[in-house]
């Protein structure tokens, strides 16, 4: 029986949905007649034409689609043609009206990782640094402020000062003793003069002969803190050891502890998954607690990571506590002594020796690591860094390496840093988006998607033979391009 049928010259890929719609394409009805026994989705057909040759490659039949597989030429400009049927193309608006879990997809994708790519082993890295306002920030190890714990004739105080006083203080603590205490005595002058000069040192001369037996030992602590004299809150006051009136003024405190603060944008090199593990690991390092890792996944979005320190002037006990800028993520807390301990009595030892003492050797550790804040929940927190690896590869989990304490931190670096270790992928991903997609992983309407689909276990409906759905079934879960 003849038919007719639509022949093109048509340029697609056999695993795409493409249709023979687009305008300009080179076509040509003909007449054909079907060999006996021939199979629907496997034809045979023979096919005349007055032209000379048969340049077609495709093949519509009553609105079904058909690749042209072979073509025999029989003589007389009769040709005898191959097909098979272009299940894709035939069935193609039946696959728009799907839905189905797809694997992946064209869409851009900032969040699942595309495991398919391998990365390089060569590791990339970047910084970021800071220093915080006062901690740290001396010129020299000289320039650190001194704090003693004196006992004066007032009661317990603590004043601030700097190396060159401090060492003075101490000098007049030796000059105690009661061959010095006698003023000397002016040459020359008349007697008027001498009397008067008795007069006015005569108060100061029984202060100082009444307090020296406590003086040497009314100094009870003298610490080295590696912060500037603006960072002591008080006002200037007299120095009275004990009773004994130094005639030295210092800063008395009124508030014992600093406060200060430090924000480090975190180095991103990526905003899509790369900013996850295996791909990117972020390292905080603290000149005084140490180095920590950072729970990379918790942090992004974040833009930077700030530390809050506490320092306590008299003791050099400092708490830090590290969380995302942002948002307020909670990351840990850590402490450290930043204070050089001096020995000091009645001998007076000069703060210009050395230290003798550096005790409060960081305590590196995270005492709070919860986004609850609640020291109970620390193990908590440690497991669910280990159990967000398992998504990205090895998130590390929080840790901490000591810092430098005790008076050794006045001589290390005031800097802190953010460290971004990456692992790049082999091939940028959006290079390959457009042959092998990005994850998708959802349920999605194929309707709403163009170029490359892979799905998992699709399932098509329409009316056609079960071969048919099979095979459109089967090469959807490969991978097809809608187009």
């Amino acid at each position: 029986m003849a038919m007719t049928a639509k022949f093109y010259t048509f340029d697609k890929r056999r695993n795409s949905t493409k249709t023979p719609t687009i305008a300009g394409l080179t076509s040509e009805d003909l007449s054909i007649v079907l060999k006996s026994p021939t199979s629907y989705k496997t034809p045979s057909l023979h096919v005349t034409r007055a032209a000379e040759g048969f340049p077609f490659n495709y093949m519509d039949w009553s609105g079904w689609l058909y690749w042209i597989d072979d073509v025999v030429s029989v003589g007389d400009n009769r040709y005898e043609i191959r097909c098979s049927m272009d299940v894709l193309g035939t069935l193609r608006a039946w696959i728009l009206q799907t839905t189905a879990f797809v694997l992946y997809d064209e869409t851009p994708n900032s969040e699942i990782p595309d495991t398919r790519l391998s990365t390089k082993t060569v590791r990339g890295i970047r910084s970021a640094s800071g220093q915080f306002n006062s901690i740290g920030q001396i010129s020299t190890p000289d320039a650190a402020i001194v704090v003693l714990g004196i006992t004066t004739k007032d009661g317990v105080s603590f004043f601030a000062m700097d190396q060159v006083m401090a060492q003075s203080l101490l000098t007049d603590v030796n000059r105690t003793e009661l061959p010095n205490l006698f003023p000397a005595t002016p040459s020359g002058g008349t007697i008027e003069d001498y009397l008067e000069f008795v007069a006015d040192e005569l108060g100061t001369f029984f202060e100082r002969i009444l307090g020296c037996s406590s003086a040497s030992s009314a100094i009870t602590s003298a610490i080295q803190i590696p912060v500037t004299l603006g960072a002591a809150h008080g006002n200037s006051q007299e120095i009275y050891l004990a009773t004994y009136p130094t005639g030295k003024r210092a800063i008395e405190l009124d508030w014992r502890s600093y406060a200060d603060t430090l924000t480090i944008a975190i180095p991103w090199t990526f905003s899509d998954w790369r900013r996850r593990a295996p791909y990117t690991s972020l390292y905080l390092f603290c000149p005084y607690f140490g180095m920590i890792a950072l729970p990379t996944e918790e942090l992004i979005g974040e833009s930077s990571i700030t530390i809050e320190a506490s320092l306590d002037l008299p003791t050099g006990e400092a708490v830090f506590e590290v969380y995302g800028y942002s948002t307020n993520h909670y990351i840990g807390t850590y402490s450290a002594n930043l204070g050089g301990y001096y020995t000091v009595g009645s001998g007076g030892v000069s703060f210009s020796k050395q230290i003798t003492t550096a005790i409060g050797a960081t305590v590196a550790g995270a005492a709070i690591i919860a986004s609850g804040g609640s020291a109970a929940a620390m193990a908590a927190k440690i497991g669910g860094a280990a159990v967000a690896g398992v998504i990205g590869g090895n998130t590390p989990n929080v840790s901490s390496i000591s810092g430098g304490g005790g008076g050794a931190s006045i001589a290390l670096r005031n800097t802190s840093y953010i460290f971004e270790i990456t692992h790049d992928t082999t091939v940028a991903p959006d290079s390959v988006s457009a042959s092998i997609g990005t994850p998708a992983m959802a349920q999605k309407s194929l309707g709403g998607l163009t170029g490359y689909v892979q799905t998992k276990a699709a399932s098509v409906s329409a009316p056609f033979y079960d071969g048919v759905i099979d095979e459109v079934n089967s090469l959807l879960d490969g991978g097809v391009f809608i187009e």
